[in-house]
């Protein structure tokens, strides 16, 4: 199981999460791709090798994503758009470098997108609950029973 995360890593998650929802109200829910019967949450995020990792739901996308901490790749003045190789238990992830300029640069790697075949939060939620394990699982190794991945938070409007 994950060690529990520190209250400034529980709310870099609670920021994250609240500048995607404004991101959505302000930006994306006008667009084909939002499906309005979807909320921004943070699903499983813990601590990885000096990251902050986890999956980030909003109604346009779902994405593995890492924050970077103190001890990891310093992702400032990368050029958004950039591709990163990480190698993670479950072997290498290709993730694009981006940035928000209220959380800074992040590496994400896409999981769903468009998100219109999920028919209600709920469903989308499960989905990325049952996809955040495997990313820190070793190849052949049992998956662990429960959700006991971390940390989440349903901080969407």
């Amino acid at each position: 199981m994950a060690d529990p995360l520190s209250p400034a890593d529980q709310t870099r998650i609670r920021e994250l999460v609240s500048v995607f929802a404004r991101i959505g109200e302000e930006r994306m829910k006008d667009l084909g791709l939002y499906n309005p019967a979807l909320q921004v949450e943070a699903v499983g995020f813990r601590q990885w090798q000096g990251w902050l990792a986890g999956i980030l739901v909003t109604p346009w996308f779902m994405n593995f994503m890492l924050l970077p901490g103190s001890d990891t790749e310093n992702l400032a003045g990368v050029e958004p758009g950039s591709r990163r190789r990480i190698d993670l238990p479950k072997g290498q992830v290709v993730f694009v470098v981006g940035e928000v300029e209220e959380v800074g640069p992040y590496l994400s790697h896409s999981i769903h997108s468009p998100m219109g075949q999920f028919p209600d939060h709920a469903s989308a939620s499960t989905t990325a609950w049952a996809a955040v394990g495997p990313y820190f699982q070793e190849p052949g190794e049992e998956p662990q029973s429960g959700c006991g991945f971390g940390w989440g938070v349903n901080k969407g409007p």
